[in-house]
Order: C-alpha cells, then structure tokens, then sequence
C-alpha cells in the first residue's frame, strides 16, 4: 500500500472516532434528583436503602446528571409523600438544580408464612410507588405502584424476614428502574 492510501485512512479513521465524541458532547445532561422514601416500618439501619440506591442508581448514573439527594431525603422521609399532590411533592425538589424529579417510595411490606411438620414457608411483597415529575414545566410524567412477590420454602425454620424483604425490594426495584428508563426524558 502506498503512503497516500494509508494516510486516507488514518484520516477516516479520526474522523469517525472525533465525530462519536463530539455526538456525546452534544447532548446536554439533564440533572435528576432521584430521592428513596422508605415507608417500610422495617428497622433496618438503612441496607434496603442502600439497595435502592444502588440498584436505581444502575439506570440514571452515567446517562443525566445525578443531584446530590441527601438532604432531600432527609426531608422527605419523616411520612409518605406518594398520594400528596403534585405541588405538596415537589415544595422541595422545586429549590434544587433539577430539571426531573423521580421520586420512589417503599411501602410496607406483606408478609405471609405457613408450616406445617415438614416445611416452612414464608411469602414477602414489596410495593413501590414511582413518580417521575418534570421541574422545569410543572408537569408529572408517570405515576403508578409496582408490587412484587417472593416465596421462599424450606425444611428448616430459618427463612429470615429480612432476606425476603430484600429479594422482594430487589424483584420490584428492577420492575421501577425499567419504568425510569422508559419513562424519563434524556
């Protein structure tokens, strides 16, 4: 191959690799403030909302830009905020830098068991309420509840509460995080 030719295509290659960057950098982030309300009533020194927020966290980081939410949490979490109006849910969120606003709530868990000689079982369902509001034009996007069962069998006694509280969030969170991926505007 000749110089020339090689040249050509380096060049094209360049060209292709500057123009996807420049695709990306073209797009501004909208900022989110995505804030966990757990309602669950559970004492659980907070590891179902580090769950939360780790596994809602999978779907917005690296796509918008995340608001810093622990303040915001703070003041959403002393009572439950999914059936207020949309001006009563976002009176905070409306002081942030946010152009989205996605709010998620845990609600009490249900909780079921039966036993008889042999086994035990045990059956947790966990609700979460989700609703994704537009800041800027004071409008709510979605709102709905997704609720997701678990059971777990066994021959022994020892099928925690807690480890089905966790299956159950993680089974309804991944059903939410899809609906924030759907729902939420780049």
């Amino acid at each position: 191959m000749s110089r020339i030719t090689i040249g050509a295509i380096l060049l094209v290659i360049c060209c292709i690799f500057s123009g996807f960057s420049n695709v990306e950098a073209a797009r501004q982030k909208s900022a989110v403030l995505l804030v966990f309300n757990d309602q669950s009533g559970r004492d659980n020194g907070g590891r179902l909302v580090d769950i939360a927020h780790e596994e809602l966290g999978k779907k917005i980081n690296g796509i918008y830009n995340v608001i810093d939410n622990r303040r915001y949490e703070e003041k959403y979490s002393a009572t439950t905020h999914f059936d207020d109006s949309l001006k009563d849910i976002e009176l905070e969120a409306m002081n942030s830098a946010a152009d989205y606003f996605v709010y998620v709530e845990l609600m009490p868990f249900r909780q079921a068991e039966g036993f008889n000689v042999i086994w035990h079982r045990k059956k947790m369902v966990a609700c979460i309420g989700l609703r994704i509001i537009d800041l800027k034009n004071d409008y709510e996007i979605f709102k709905d509840v997704y609720s997701v069962e678990k059971n777990d069998d066994t021959d022994f006694f020892f099928v925690g509460s807690s480890s089905m509280a966790r299956k159950s969030l993680k089974g309804a969170l991944y059903i939410t995080g899809e609906a924030i991926s759907v729902h939420l505007p780049l």
